[in-house]
């Protein structure tokens, strides 16, 4: 029976890798799973993180252990027993998960029990965090399952294999966990701790409630690779002895794929004895398991919206490339009319110019005596002046940057609404005042989206900006530029809602600050 069993797991691995390799087409484009076992965390330790939104996960795993009367205490020496599990995880929210897993096993040499297979326990419930800030590396969340099975599988009532493989105890049994993740690092190289802490009630006989006590440290050295060292403790809560009751160490490896797929292989090993006898448990245990992930919504959602959004952007621009270009063409008819009428007006100019350099000659001996006087006046034309200037072209010759808090857009869209049209014309009207200045447009944007998008957003609205005050006033087109930093400079913490307002902005910036000096005068 136990080969049929072995045949039967390899069957379904097969399977469950065609059909990854059948949804591996969008789903590759996310990091891989980093956890196996559809719940995240190690093998038998969670984590507090979740799935996210939309995203599936199925694992298929085999555990291999055998009993000796050396070790343990077994009615039948030699006896081979096999377990394989089948969970399911699905991602309901970026802090809610549900999850689903099937345990099942096969027994070869082992006469006390009548059935050499079977359907061993299943298990049911939900997962959540809460919804800290995302830039903590610190996961706090809690699961609650439903457990079911029949005590008889358990392998000589849970005696043999006292650290509980079926996780049943009864027909049914209540299980709460309440973790912990600390993340240190980044993606790249990333070392976790998991902290669990929970009990199991039996809802159906009269039972003590079991402790159950785990702590797991995960090491990812490179993105493919997880090297993993757990410690669980389940004891009695009313009559609770560490030093007696199953502890066990569990050394384990994975091995992440491109595609979603995680591999994983370990082993647990007892280090406590049963409080009967020295021979409780078996003194090691083997295993292996694969699982594969897949965003069923979050990623077509995602890529429609975004398609959405580069596609408006894409017309926008066009319409205000064609709009610039018939802009430069009236400009340059301008132009060829100036110089037409210079020509024109060249030989009554020099007339002019000469009776001029006659008066000025005339007026360099009175010059010589005003010229305390002016001085005077000069300095004071200048004070009223520097006391005439706005609030915006204070704060922009002050500091070389002034923040357009009255210029709105719709949303998603580079598109500057109405009213800020007045208060760019009066922007543009001040620039003129100041013709040394060389000007850069700076777009800005929050962290909600990809950081493409972003940019994207951030350089048309500052285009859109641009575009409008060299409409407003020609001779800015030599002295001013755009560039879009997306969402790589914010001034507040995009983790609220305010904050994300505040990046949400259009600056001017000069470039040439060394001219400050000399409009500060």
């Amino acid at each position: 029976m136990i080969k049929k069993t072995i045949v039967s797991i390899i069957t379904s691995a097969a399977c469950f890798l065609s059909i990854a390799q059948e949804s591996g087409s969008y789903a590759s484009i996310f990091t891989p799973s980093q956890n196996p076992l559809s719940t995240r965390g190690l093998n038998s330790i969670y984590s507090a993180e979740v799935l996210g939104e939309g995203r599936l996960s199925f694992t298929l795993s085999s555990a291999w252990y055998m009993q000796k009367k050396s070790f343990i205490h077994a009615p039948n020496d030699g006896a081979d027993i096999i377990t394989g599990t089948l969970s399911s995880g699905f991602g309901v929210s970026s802090y809610f998960d549900i999850y689903l897993a099937l345990s099942g096993y096969g027994i070869s040499g082992y006469s006390r029990d009548k059935d050499n297979g079977g359907i061993g326990t299943f298990r049911g419930g939900i997962q959540g965090r809460l919804p800290l800030p995302e830039d903590l590396p610190f996961f706090l969340g809690a699961r609650v399952s439903i457990l079911g099975g029949t005590s008889s599988n358990q392998i000589n009532d849970n005696r043999s294999d006292g650290f509980n493989y079926f996780e049943t105890r009864t027909g049914y049994d209540f299980e709460a966990i309440v973790m912990q993740t600390i993340r240190f690092g980044d993606e790249g190289m990333c070392v976790k701790l998991h902290l669990n802490e929970g009990s199991v009630v039996t809802l159906q006989d009269e039972k003590d409630h079991l402790l159950l006590l785990g702590m797991g440290l995960q090491f990812d050295p490179h993105k493919a690779i997880t090297i993993g060292l757990e410690v669980n403790s389940r004891t009695s809560l009313s009559d609770a002895d560490f030093t007696k009751d199953p502890l066990m160490i569990t050394p384990l490896l994975q091995f992440h794929t491109p595609v979603n797929m995680d591999f994983a292989i370990g082993g647990n090993i007892a280090l406590s004895k049963d409080r009967d006898t020295d021979r409780a448990l078996e003194p090691f245990r083997f295993f292996a398991g694969i699982s594969a992930s897949f965003d069923m919504l979050a990623t077509k959602r995602r890529i429609a919206h975004e398609r959405h959004v580069k596609d408006s952007l894409d017309r926008e621009n066009e319409r205000k490339q064609r709009e610039l270009a018939e802009s430069k063409n009236i400009e340059l008819q301008a132009r060829a009319d100036s110089i037409a009428s210079k020509a024109k007006a060249d030989s009554l100019q020099l007339v002019q110019q000469r009776e001029q350099e006659r008066l000025r000659a005339d007026s360099i001996a009175a010059k010589a005596k005003t010229d305390s006087i002016q001085l005077v006046e000069a300095t004071k034309k200048l004070e009223e002046e520097k006391s005439k200037r706005t609030d915006a072209e204070k704060q922009l010759l002050s500091t070389g940057l002034l923040l357009l808090d009255a210029v709105y857009f719709e949303s998603g869209k580079s598109s500057i609404s109405i009213n800020s049209e007045p208060y760019l014309m009066i922007i543009s009207k001040m620039l003129l005042k100041y013709p040394k200045l060389l000007i850069e447009v700076s777009g800005h944007t929050d962290n909600v989206g990809s950081m493409s998008m972003n940019m994207t957003l951030s350089k048309a609205r500052a285009e859109a900006v641009k575009y409008f005050l060299i409409q407003s006033s020609p001779e800015l087109s030599s002295r001013i530029t755009a560039r879009g930093y997306g969402s790589s400079r914010p001034k507040a913490n995009n983790s609220y809602a305010e904050g994300r307002k505040v990046n949400r902005r259009v600056e001017l910036q000069v470039l040439n600050k060394e001219v400050l000096l000399e409009y500060n005068k």
